[in-house]
């Protein structure tokens, strides 16, 4: 059995204290296990999604799919 998979929500925020060449925003996200549970932030750089996004692109057989109903309401 596959994990239920669902949109997550992406927000830009400023780096606040930033420190000399860090970036000026991180992506950030709440990401939780497959289960639901333990639900814990994360900061990302844009670059590091964008390695993400490509890395995923580029293995499109290791992706889990939405099923329909679940596309349809997110």
């Amino acid at each position: 059995m596959n994990p239920k998979v669902k949109n997550g929500r992406l927000f830009a925020v400023q780096n606040k204290n930033r420190k000399f060449g860090s970036v000026t925003k991180y992506i950030f996200t709440f990401l939780e296990d497959s289960k639901g549970d333990n639900e814990t932030p994360y900061l990302f750089t844009p670059n590091q999604l964008r390695v993400a996004k490509k890395r995923a692109e580029a293995n499109p057989e290791d992706l889990l799919e939405k099923d329909f109903l679940t596309d349809w309401l997110d």
